[in-house]
Formats: C-alpha cells, structure tokens, sequence
C-alpha cells in the first residue's frame, strides 16, 4: 500500500513489480512527467520502444483518424486497408527481395511467427523432419515459450525444465569463428533437421548492445545457405532507423530469409509486431492450401497497422534515420571522453541511438558480482537525477556481466542530448563516490 499525493490509502492490485514505483501520468516527447510533480528525460523508451517519443502528433492523429473508421478485422475474413499499406511501406523499405510482410501485437509473436513460417516453408518443400531452430549464447528473442526457447540467456532459467535446448552457439568474437560454431552446430544435429538459425543483429538487454562481428553476417549467411538453413535477423529493437539504418543488418554485407521486428513500429501507442520474408518463401508458402494460416487475434488489425504507417512516414519524411545516425556518433563521442574520467565505465559499444555501457569496479577493474546489483545502482542513481536508462544485469555463462543502455527517442534534441549526458555524468561519479 501507499499513500497518493491527496493522502488517501492507494492498494495496488496490479501484478507490477515487487517495488512501489512511481506513478506516471502524462507524457510527451522526450519527458515522463508523474503525479508527485517530477519530470524524467527518458533515455531508454522505456524498454526501447519510443522512437518517436511520447505523443507524437501525427501518430496521436493516425491512432484517432483510424478508430472513427475500423478498428478490428479478422484476418480470416478480412483484408484491411491499412494493413496492405503497411505491407507496401515494409517492402519498399526492407533491404533485397524482403518484401512479404505477416503482422502481430508483440515482439515475442513476431518471433514465434517465424518459427511457424521457417517449419512450414520446409514442410512444404518436402523437408519436415527440419523442426529445430539455432541461436546464440547471449540472446533474447522473447518470453512466450517458443521464443525463450529461442533465448541464450538469464531469462529462460525459471522455465528450462519447459523449453527446447535451441540456443547452442557462442557469441564469437570474429566471422570465421562464428561461422565454425554455427556449421558445427548444424552438424551436430544434422542439417535435415534444422529449419533456421535467428540472430540479432545488436544485441538489447542480454547483452547491452553487443554489435556483430565485421564480416559475421555474411560468413554465417553462407554457411546457411550451404545446409539449406534460414537467416532470421531479430529487429524487435534494431528495426526502424533506430541504429542508424531503417533496419540492423544494413550494416552487413548480407540479407536474411526473415527480418522480425516490433516495439517502435507501434509508436508506442499500440501493440504492434510483424516480420517480413523473402518472395521465394512467399512463394513457397502460397501453396499452402491455406496460405500462412498461423498468427494471433490481432494479427494485421487494422488500427495497429494504421499507426505503423503514421510511425514510417514520419521516420520518412522527418529524416530521422539520418538523425540517429548523426545522434548516435555524437552521444559515442561524449560517452568515450565520460569513460575516460570513469573508470566504473569500462567498455562502450552499440550503434546509432542504441549504445551500451559496460559497468567493472573502478578500483580494481572486476566484474561486479550478481548480488552487487551494481546497473539497478546506476540506473537509481539516473533516476534520481530526472534520467531514465536501462540497467542489463546478464550472466555470460559462469561470469555475471553489468551494464546499461540508452535508447532516447529518435527525436531527442541536443540539449536533451546534453541534459541526458550530464545527469549520466554525475550518476556515474555517484555510484564510483559510493564505492571508494
């Protein structure tokens, strides 16, 4: 229980987390405002989600223009207007022959709609026995049972008697070694049963923004193609100009079978997820006598997708692909020249508006024990000083790795860019302050 700013006794009944967390109110742009009268820069999207930050009025305007027309139709009786606009803007956006896109409500969906699609495409070319997916060690692909199955990480423990054993190869340090462990990882159980192997492109909270290896894509997109595997690229968080690209892998020298993608395609005011798939897997999957006939209840409802052409336009016509590359370069060259003063912050990494920071004892250069819950410290810290950002507390395998993220809104302006990086400043001399 607690008590709201008018006195009175508030229960909260709501399966929230284990802490009383402040109550938020309005929103706008960059900036959470909450009923006890404070203000925080958000600096993360809340799980990097806001692209366009919070009330955005051509999405605001897209979400109500819509819900005056249709708001739902069911996928198997309807097509929808906004939905096939969606498709189109996906398409001509989505690097080579991507260009049929399937949508959902959540990341986690979108997910597991590629594990239907890769079983399906391979059922129909008279492979069925190829059922089992690849991953990597750290990873997360989302919490519904197929997707954390999917997941290398700290998230599938509380559910692992529950999962398949999908996530088998290590995070590699260079192309040549990732292309070894994923051909290995194939051999072991046989090409004829491995229907794709799924990557993220920057990793989000399993790792903190770990990027790919120069040359990673490519090598592993060969060795793919040699076992008749499918490439799936998860964009849940790297989708939509968020790294500096309209999606993660632009920044490769190779294209998947499969991009899924979610969190800012929504604006935040919707759920809304999808993945797009190449024509020959179209083609494949168009006969089915049924088409793809996977998917959930929301699937490509019409008000979702509506927004989702509010948020590409505006990216569009905005320029904020170029904004966040540009962004990002200046946010990496300010965090070096704070690392160097901070020895709490040992490894920088990410791209665009999506950086990590890896967080060691500044004294003796270690890394932090579970129990230190030293990113939950940093982020309190942020936190107390108007700063929302994301803590990433990670096992990597027997170590226990720290760190945090940013992830601002792809609007952030410069002198927000300067408040995020001041209060990130003294948060960091906080905590090193509180450890001498």
């Amino acid at each position: 229980m607690e008590a709201s700013p008018t006195g009175a006794v508030r229960v909260d009944y709501s399966m929230t987390a284990g802490e009383a967390l402040p109550v938020a109110v309005r929103a706008q742009g960059c900036r959470i405002e909450t009923e006890d009268g404070r203000s925080y820069l958000d600096a993360c999207g809340g799980a990097m989600v806001m692209l366009l930050g919070h009330g955005h009025p051509r999405v605001v305007e897209a979400l109500r223009r819509q819900s005056t027309e249709i708001n739902y139709a069911y996928r198997f009786s309807f097509r929808n207007e906004p939905m096939l606009e969606l498709a189109e803007r996906i398409a001509r956006r989505a690097p080579g022959d991507l260009e049929w896109s399937f949508f959902n409500s959540s990341g986690s969906e979108a997910n597991e709609s590629a594990m239907h699609l890769a079983v399906l495409y391979w059922e129909l070319l008279g492979k069925p026995a190829k059922i089992e997916f690849l991953s990597r060690v750290t990873s997360y692909h989302g919490s519904t049972l197929g997707a954390l199955s999917l997941s290398g990480s700290r998230w599938r423990a509380p559910f692992e008697s529950l999962l398949h054993k999908y996530a088998a190869v290590p995070n590699s340090q260079t192309a040549e070694q990732g292309a070894a462990e994923l051909e290995a990882a194939i051999l072991s159980r046989g090409a004829d049963h491995v229907a794709a192997f799924i990557v993220e492109p920057v990793t989000g909270s399993s790792g903190a923004a770990v990027d790919l290896p120069p040359g990673y894509l490519k090598a592993v997109r060969e060795v793919c193609d040699r076992h008749r595997v499918l490439l799936v690229a998860d964009e849940i968080i790297t989708g939509f100009g968020r790294t500096g690209r309209w999606f993660g892998v632009e920044h490769h020298d190779a294209v998947p079978d499969v991009i899924t993608f979610g969190k800012g395609i929504g604006g935040g005011v919707v759920p809304l997820s999808g993945m797009v798939a190449t024509a020959g897997i179209r083609d494949v999957v168009g006969t089915a006598p049924n088409g793809f006939s996977y998917g959930h209840t929301f699937s490509g409802y019409p008000l979702g997708c509506a927004v989702g052409c509010a948020v590409i336009d505006t990216i569009e016509q905005e320029g904020l692909v170029e904004e966040a590359d540009r962004k990002g370069t200046r946010i990496r060259a300010e965090l070096e020249q704070m690392a160097a003063r901070h020895p709490l912050m040992h490894e920088l990494r990410g791209r665009g508006l999506l950086q990590g920071i890896e967080l060691r004892h500044p004294g003796t250069g270690e890394r932090f024990a579970a129990a230190d819950r030293i990113s939950g410290r940093v982020a309190a810290a942020a936190r107390e000083r108007g700063l929302m950002i994301y803590p990433c507390p990670t096992p990597i395998l027997n170590e226990h790795m720290d760190a945090v993220m940013l992830a601002p809104p792809l609007i952030i302006s410069d002198a927000e860019i300067d408040e995020l990086l001041g209060s990130l400043d003294a948060a960091a001399t906080a905590v090193e302050n509180s450890l001498a």
